[in-house]
């Protein structure tokens, strides 16, 4: 009993190294006294681990996911009229805003969650399974992967080794060592389907596999084949093409890879864009560059990416005032004209009346990045927000799924493969892409398929660019995949500088006309380990959001 007790208080004080629990181990903490050590299980505290890694709680899932993730990536637009945030928010690093600060503190925090569990079932361990250990890895692997995509250089090889300020590694010692760690853990995993028996499999407490090792490989080399594409080509690299050789060679995911969303869990615990619409109305409108991408290529997916706007009778103030005139002139011609939709005008006193006529759905992006004194004229009736599949609402409750590695991003990926010289049918495995999009988002094939955008022509550099664009549309809303991918393939129009118009864009900002390449190091970088960062900085470049990564750098374009 007294080592069944010294366990119980381990698994408590690792609990709340944790920040959660599940259900079970609440039924557990009640009955402990009929327990033996065979009840306990490090399994209780992997769903932790795993939403914390894709579905953080409340505002962790906002500042990391809903405005950087989706800002930075291009796919949505902040600081419509009478909301709270100014248009440049999250861009513009010189205001008070703790966005990147938040989403460092989650990243650089996530290591506890998963070291705590590794802690538990490493060789000696108080739960010791070598089984969970490698996929504990496979987590760890990708989480390092992730944090280094928003930062750049972070910490990596020193951390966890007892040294309390870690060294900043370069991204492609990381990118190197993780696929590094992702091979030793499918190794480990071998022919192995389940963790163990009872207690020791961790079945539904998986929240992503349901306990199938053969499926935690297939993810694991999906993983190792996207970290080897984004760094193919950069400088220095001499890793990429074996990585892609074998990943090729071995089992991919089969399946969407995707967390079902339990609507019944609370957001403190893991959120999702739901649980924003529910808390204060809708936080974005999608962009410009998404819906004129949709709308120009007659996309089927674009009804079930967006609402139609709302439309009526919008007022635009003191038109009879030059600058406000140059303003709402811009903004007209580039959303409602751009995307035809009819209107008329009238004038009282100095104000524009514009009157929406009523009709079909339309669809209008709201442009990025304007300053703040356009933000008075971004009606919310004009623009599209995201469809009620991806922000679901109080009445709806079937908001799709947290989608991590979708089945279009595995063909697309060995599309680019192909199209790099790594063997296959490139063009057949590109429309097998699109139709797995289509698929995913239910939609019917409307002659898309059969028209330019959907077949492969041209240089390897433009049929790069159709991959890329793929890709960025088929990731809309997978955490920062998408950001990324917009970045590694340079895609022409998303990653475009603001135009050169300083009274209607926010562009004297330090990130300046660039598209974001970065999140911003946050105050507690600077404060916890200054000089290792300023190492990494005088290597990287200067810390604001245009500086390029090395993953970035690569043959793509």
């Amino acid at each position: 009993m007294k080592a069944i007790n010294k366990l119980y208080i381990t698994i408590l004080l690792t609990c709340s190294i944790l920040l959660g629990c599940t259900d079970q181990f609440e039924e557990f903490k009640g009955d402990n006294d009929s327990l033996t050590s065979d009840d306990i299980s490090a399994r209780f505290f992997f769903p932790n681990v795993q939403t914390r890694m894709w579905m953080p709680p409340s505002w962790s899932y906002l500042f990391t996911r809903i405005m950087i993730g989706s800002a930075y990536g291009g796919y949505a637009s902040f600081g419509y009229k009478n909301s709270w945030e100014q248009p440049d928010v999250v861009f513009n690093t010189t205001r008070s805003w703790g966005a990147s600060a938040d989403a460092w503190n989650h990243w650089s925090g996530y290591f506890l969650h998963i070291d705590g569990f590794l802690r538990l079932v490493e060789p000696g361990g108080q739960l010791e399974n070598h089984l969970m250990e490698a996929v504990g890895n496979i987590m760890k692997a990708n989480y390092y992967f992730m944090y280094s995509e928003q930062f750049g250089e972070i910490p990596y090889s020193e951390v966890g080794e007892g040294i309390l300020e870690p060294k900043f590694d370069e991204q492609i010692t990381i990118y190197e060592g993780v696929i590094n760690d992702l091979d030793d853990a499918m190794a480990v995993i071998g022919d192995e389907t389940v963790t163990g028996l009872g207690a020791s499999d961790l079945a539904e407490y998986d929240i992503l596999f349901n306990g199938d090792l053969q499926k935690w490989k297939a993810f694991a080399n999906g993983i190792k084949l996207r970290i080897a594409l984004r760094a193919n080509g950069a400088p220095g690299e001499t890793f990429a093409d074996a990585a892609i050789t074998e990943a090729l060679a071995n089992p991919l995911p089969t399946e969407d890879v995707k967390i079902v969303k339990d609507l019944e869990v609370s957001w403190s615990v893991a959120a999702r864009d739901g649980d924003f619409t529910r808390f204060a109305g809708s936080w974005k409108m999608l962009s410009a560059k998404l819906i004129n991408t949709l709308q120009d290529n007659d996309d089927p997916r674009l009804p079930m990416f967006a609402d139609p706007i709302d439309g009526g009778e919008l007022v635009f103030g003191g038109y009879d005032e030059t600058a406000n005139k140059e303003k709402i002139d811009y903004l007209l011609e580039n959303t409602l004209d751009r995307a035809g939709v009819p209107y008329f005008t009238t004038m009282e006193g100095g104000d524009l009346i514009v009157t929406i006529e009523e009709g079909p759905d339309y669809y209008v992006g709201q442009p990025m990045r304007f300053v703040d004194g356009m933000k008075t004229f971004l009606h919310t009736e004009m623009f599209s927000r995201p469809n009620r599949l991806t922000e679901g609402v109080l009445d709806i409750g079937d908001e799709i799924d947290q989608y991590i590695m979708p089945m279009s991003e595995i063909y697309l990926m060995q599309a680019e493969a192909a199209v790099l010289g790594f063997g296959g049918d490139a063009n057949a495995l590109y429309q097998q892409a699109i139709q797995a999009s289509f698929d995913q988002w239910e939609v019917e094939d409307n002659g898309y398929l059969a028209s330019p955008i959907a077949t492969l022509s041209g240089t390897t550099e433009e049929q790069l660019q159709q991959i890329g664009l793929q890709a960025w549309l088929a990731l809309y809303f997978v955490d920062y995949q998408g950001w990324a991918v917009a970045r590694d393939f340079h895609l022409d129009y998303i990653t475009d500088d603001t135009p050169d118009l300083p009274t209607i864009f926010s562009n004297s900002i330090p990130l300046g006309r660039s598209f974001p390449n970065r999140v911003k190091y946050a105050q507690p970088a600077y404060d916890l380990n200054g000089s290792n960062l300023s190492v990494a900085i005088s290597r990287q470049g200067e810390d604001t959001p245009a500086t390029e990564l090395w993953f970035t750098m690569g043959s793509k374009y």
